[in-house]
């Protein structure tokens, strides 16, 4: 059953309500709940739906209460920030309740300002931030089920496609130069391994050897705090010859490498070195 469904009849609530947060029990005026219109307590005393309550007639939310006092005195004076410590935790619950301005000051807080300012800045850098962490995490699992490996090593590069211009292609000498300076590969596979991931230039925002430098970072943090070990290390993207290594299999398909970033997945924590 809904605990919040609606109701044809407006409720009429008191001024002072007690409410019943995860067990937590808790007094506060009617307008305090109603300051932000669009917050879900906002709209839970509205008068448009019916509140379960407890066996002592309190109005229950089946949230664990324990960071409730920090919204209440958010609401009761914006001025009134949580502590510091507790910033992270207050965030998920200024969420949950749709408190769009405390969630504002709490991804502007000095704690979480690094995290959802300045790396969500970078993750913006490249299409589809999601999918790649993703696949990452994918390519180094199938890794470990394949081959029993117990650290997994996935690779991950960039390209930029520059197709050899028409004249050079009916110039054999020419031609001989122009690959001179290049170490080719037949596929990306032949190049970075089986365990890689492809990212093509025009999918990132900048330099992509500046940017997947700092992405790599971001990615490394956010994958460790998911509960991964997880490191990186900068591969070079020339070969033992100082040729630029490419990928090409006709003249309109001429892939050179910009960057490439090797993660390490070390899934008994073992602390080897690669």
């Amino acid at each position: 059953m809904d605990p919040y469904r609606m109701t044809d009849n407006n409720n009429s609530f008191p001024s002072v309500i007690t409410l019943n947060v995860g067990g937590r029990i808790f007094a506060t005026r009617l307008s305090t709940l109603l300051k932000y219109p669009d917050s879900m307590l906002a709209v839970m005393f509205s008068g448009r739906h019916v509140i379960d309550k407890d066996s002592d007639g309190n109005y229950f939310i089946d949230r664990d209460g324990t960071h409730f006092n920090q919204i209440l005195n958010f609401l009761r004076n914006d001025q009134d920030l949580p502590p510091v410590a507790l910033a992270e935790e207050v965030l998920k619950e200024a969420m949950f309740y749709g408190i769009s301005p405390l969630i504002d000051a709490m991804k502007n807080s000095p704690p979480l300002f690094a995290e959802y300012v300045v790396r969500q800045n970078i993750r913006d850098k490249i299409e589809d931030y999601s999918a790649v962490k993703q696949k990452l995490i994918d390519l180094a699992r199938e890794q470990v089920v394949e081959s029993g490996a117990i650290i997994s090593v996935v690779r991950v590069a960039t390209t930029k496609n520059q197709p050899i211009p028409g004249d050079l292609q009916f110039s054999k000498q020419v031609y001989k130069q122009f690959y001179r300076k290049f170490r080719t590969y037949k596929s990306f596979e032949s190049c970075f391994g089986k365990y890689h991931l492809h990212i093509p230039c025009e999918n990132i925002k900048g330099l992509p050897n500046v940017v997947m430098d700092v992405l790599a970072n971001c990615l490394t943090c956010d994958l460790n705090k998911e509960g991964y070990h997880c490191s990186y290390s900068v591969e070079g993207i020339h070969d033992e010859e100082h040729k630029l290594k490419t990928i090409t299999w006709s003249d309109d398909e001429f892939h050179v490498c910009t960057s490439c970033h090797v993660f390490r997945f070390d899934w008994l924590d073992t602390s080897l070195q690669f």
